[in-house]
């Protein structure tokens, strides 16, 4: 029994040094609907959860700035529902980064859960909400752009693509059932695709990959699974956010019809949540015509 307490700790202890250890996976892809041989690279933020790396993010920040990204993706869960978004890790995180590089913020599930508090007649909901506007009104200001279930088109000399936010609903979340995601459903949201366009589509929970690819998105970018919370060799991500243990799509690049998804491990945990053999995670990818 000793033993086992001793491992237990160990284990726990691990996962607390583990947190701190940032990683950053590169992808490069190449597409035929990019004109000419341009590039553009951005980097990923998802789930950060207002975990911190070093001193104010620091470290963080000197990780982007060596990328030297053209713009920054926020796919959604960079504050945690139930606390206040001001003052917060992400809002100083957002607010430097905003300085240098050009911001597109989707929506994961915690955002979702503060926009649904805005008819709650509960005080202390009702000044999550409050903290929840004040944190938009002042990225707007600073000119972060929101894409909650709306699009922006991206110019770069001959270089030409949209990204679209899409913000599913907190019932897509729900654990230990999956509602279904149709395409009609979709397009009710964000409109039909632009099929001479290369979409990218900001989606945080990547369950409906295969929507996502049917709908039309060329990339899908996507968190929300957390890598699985504990990793094991060989078998991948041991339990999604929905309560399902091994994950179909956990971490990394998959695809569907000549379609990709690339799914980040996250920044962050929240709630007390284990991440065990599963470093925090900042994405970097490099788009090629």
């Amino acid at each position: 029994m000793n033993y086992i307490i001793i491992i237990l700790g160990l284990l726990i202890l691990w996962s607390l040094i583990e947190q701190k250890l940032l990683v950053t996976s590169s992808y490069e892809l190449t597409t035929d609907k990019l004109g000419g041989n341009e590039t553009i690279s951005f980097v990923v933020l998802a789930d950060l959860h207002n975990h911190t790396f070093g001193k104010n993010n620091n470290r963080l920040l000197n990780e982007i700035d060596r990328l030297s990204p053209e713009l920054i993706i926020i796919a959604g869960d960079l504050i945690t529902k139930r606390m206040k978004c001001i003052p917060g890790n992400a809002h100083r995180l957002v607010e430097e980064l905003a300085k240098k590089y050009k911001i597109y913020y989707a929506y994961g599930n915690h955002e979702e859960y503060f926009e649904a508090l805005c008819a709650s007649e509960d005080k202390t909901e009702a000044e999550l909400y409050s903290s929840w506007r004040e944190y938009k009104e002042r990225l707007n200001q600073i000119g972060v752009i929101f894409l909650d279930n709306n699009s922006c088109l991206i110019h770069k000399n001959n270089l030409r693509f949209r990204i679209t936010g899409l913000t599913l609903g907190i019932e897509h979340y729900e654990k230990h059932k999956k509602v279904d995601l149709t395409n009609d459903i979709i397009e009710s949201k964000i409109g039909k695709s632009k099929k001479k366009l290369y979409e990218i589509l900001i989606a945080h929970n990547p369950v409906f990959f295969q929507s996502y690819a049917g709908w039309g998105a060329d990339l899908t970018l996507s968190g929300h699974a957390h890598g699985g919370l504990i990793r094991l060799p060989f078998l991948g991500g041991l339990i999604s956010p929905q309560v399902k243990f091994f994950p179909k799509y956990d971490a990394g690049l998959y695809t569907e019809d000549n379609k990709v998804m690339i799914l980040s491990r996250g920044l962050g945990s929240h709630s007390g949540m284990l991440r065990l053999f599963n470093r925090p995670e900042l994405i970097h990818i490099t788009l090629k015509g």
